[in-house]
């Protein structure tokens, strides 16, 4: 399947190519794991998520496609670049980071 590239920038809600961008990146990364140097950054600054409400999300693979199949309602913005992209969410839409921890026992 071919995916149109489009173009390298910032895309917000309810900018007129938002849903296009939003489609596109859930296609483009939908079961690509990326390589080795395939990359998932969390980042939650306290400062923004209170000032801004939000908390952003960077990858280079399937991350990409299962955040916004999670939580598409709550995607306010896209930094759309070279390679992968920066979701930003509602911060109300994020579980607390600790959860992505399996809990072991000795």
């Amino acid at each position: 399947m071919q995916i149109k590239p489009l173009e390298t920038k910032t895309y917000k809600y309810g900018d007129p190519l938002f849903k296009e961008v939003v489609n596109f990146l859930e296609k483009k990364y939908f079961h690509n794991g990326g390589g080795e140097e395939a990359e998932v950054i969390v980042n939650w600054s306290k400062i923004e998520a209170k000032e801004d409400g939000l908390v952003s999300i960077y990858a280079t693979n399937s991350v990409i496609s299962s955040a916004i199949k999670r939580a598409r309602p709550a995607l306010k913005k896209i930094d759309l670049l070279q390679e992968g992209a920066t979701l930003y969410f509602d911060a109300k839409a994020m579980r607390p980071l600790h959860m992505v921890l399996k809990v072991l026992r000795s």
